[in-house]
């Protein structure tokens, strides 16, 4: 940009710092904590039960692990890259224009939209468990209420977002507190009221375990014994079904041009954030298991509403399924911060048509690019409802396709700190990855091996993720030879 150009002109394509640390430790908690810890660990225990306690409480405390060693590898290039995108600058960095372009695309057609949408769907599903008049009780939204509310999520946290980064950062915040505070309850009542059975946590492991327990007792309307798994693969389904839960730590990077000092508080806030994280799901765990046996754990579909029945009732349960709901909302809205920020940047480029990375003039927002996620997303969501009868199997497809994407661009995005040490050696990092080169590729190495395990467990489902990715490298090659052409005739 040269320094003849306008000052509105600037302006028009530039972000303002309005984000503290606090902003920023909460959108890192605000979007990892959201449905995972309610919806998925019934998924782990089901995996992992036959061989113990131990297994289970240790793959979330690996996948947290696994967690910080990569956001340690994107605090370094977030420092060294302080605007917006996030992870598509660093691709386009380290590896070219089209692996961050594939970024891009895959984030508005899967990662960034199916997530809003999915979270959209579990909002609704605890709203209507709160709502629902007895236990046994038709709910009371229906399949059209459900439509309706979810629908509702996203447009009025879409209108919140154009309006001002404030506000939407407001609302993060304050859902990040209740989320945080209904789990540190959730974690400390049944220690306060005694509800404890440390019988529960046994056998804390297994070397040899037979299949002593069948589906009926795990698995609602099933008559099926469990499957036979070796322990490894036992291990390959619960750390996809954990990589949910813990998803969502990426999305600080893509708003660093929106916050004050990022070289500092970027790092600080992701390393504060996932050790809040980590805490928070080794004491919810905890705390389940030991108020449930793990057979009840790994059947239960509504677990925090499960656990504070035990403890309060049915009020109890219903401010279970309240506090839940806050938490998936917020979630939700993070990922409505996060995702535009990248089409911005993309747009940047000239790969995406130049209106997405207009900035409001009132607003000073990316209003443009938070629209478009809005509208694809509202159309996710009437295909989801239209498509299928139940909001749970829908959110469970759509969070392993996000799973399937997002361990293949993580992966390479947390790859990109390698190859700006080589090609880059002499480039200004105000922050160092902590433990390099041991750290980043920890978390490579694990999202490898999960990855081949997820095409391998489901496939069929799965192809058509891969599918888009190989449309954006044909659309990738049509808009770059475009935007060539257009720049030489200017």
């Amino acid at each position: 940009m040269s320094n003849s150009e306008p000052a509105s002109q600037i302006a028009h394509t530039s972000l303002p710092r309005v984000l503290g640390l606090f902003d920023a430790t909460a959108l890192v908690v605000g979007s990892i904590i959201g449905s995972g810890i309610f919806l998925k660990v019934g998924k782990v225990d089901q995996a992992l039960m036959a061989w113990g306690f131990l297994p289970i409480i240790g793959v979330w405390i690996f996948v947290g692990l696994v967690t910080l060693c990569g956001s340690l590898a994107l605090a370094e290039l977030a420092a060294m890259y302080p605007q917006a995108g996030g992870p598509y600058l660093y691709l386009r960095e380290a590896y070219g224009r089209l692996p961050a372009f594939l970024w891009g695309w895959t984030e508005f057609w899967v990662v960034r939209t199916g997530s809003l949408g999915a979270l959209a769907c579990a909002s609704v599903i605890y709203l209507d468990e709160f709502l629902r008049p007895a236990r046994d009780a038709a709910p009371p939204l229906g399949h059209t209420g459900q439509f309706i509310m979810a629908l509702t999520i996203v447009v009025g946290l879409t209108a919140i977002n154009i309006i001002s980064t404030r506000w939407g950062a407001a609302v993060q915040n304050v859902a990040t507190v209740v989320k945080v505070g209904f789990l540190a309850l959730l974690i400390v009542l049944p220690f306060v009221m005694g509800k404890m059975n440390t019988d529960h946590l046994s056998p804390l492991w297994v070397a040899s375990p037979e299949q002593t327990v069948s589906a009926v007792d795990v698995v609602p309307n099933s008559s099926e014994a469990l499957p036979q798994r070796s322990f490894l693969a036992a291990m390959g389904l619960a750390l996809i079904a954990v990589f949910w839960p813990y998803d969502g730590w990426i999305n600080i990077a893509p708003v660093a041009e929106e916050i004050h000092e990022p070289q500092h508080n970027v790092p600080k806030a992701l390393a504060i954030g996932i050790a809040v994280v980590v805490l928070v799901y080794v004491g919810a765990n905890m705390s389940y298991h030991l108020v449930l046996s793990m057979p009840e754990v790994a059947k239960s579909s509504t677990l925090a509403s499960d656990i504070f029945r035990v403890l309060f009732g049915e009020w109890g349960s219903k401010f279970a399924a309240l506090g839940v709901c806050c938490s998936t909302f917020g979630a939700a809205n993070s990922n409505l911060i996060a995702g535009p920020r990248i089409y911005f940047a993309a747009s940047r480029d000239g790969l995406v048509p130049n209106f997405i990375q207009q900035v409001h003039p009132r607003f000073h927002t990316p209003a443009n690019s938070i629209l478009i996620q809005g509208i694809w997303t509202s159309i996710l969501i009437i295909a989801f409802y239209t498509f299928s009868p139940t909001p749970k199997d829908v959110f469970d497809l759509i969070t392993d396709a996000v799973i399937c994407a997002g361990l293949i661009f993580y992966s390479l995005a947390v790859g990109a700190v390698y190859v700006l040490r080589l090609r880059k050696p002499e480039a200004e990092r105000p922050y160092k990855t902590w433990g390099y080169p041991f750290t980043p590729g920890l978390l490579i190495a694990t999202y490898v091996i999960a990855l081949v395990g997820t095409l391998i467990e489901q496939w069929d489902k799965l192809i058509w993720v891969l599918a888009l990715i190989v449309a954006g490298v044909v659309y990738y090659v049509f808009a770059s030879s475009r935007h060539s052409r257009f720049t030489r005739v200017e």
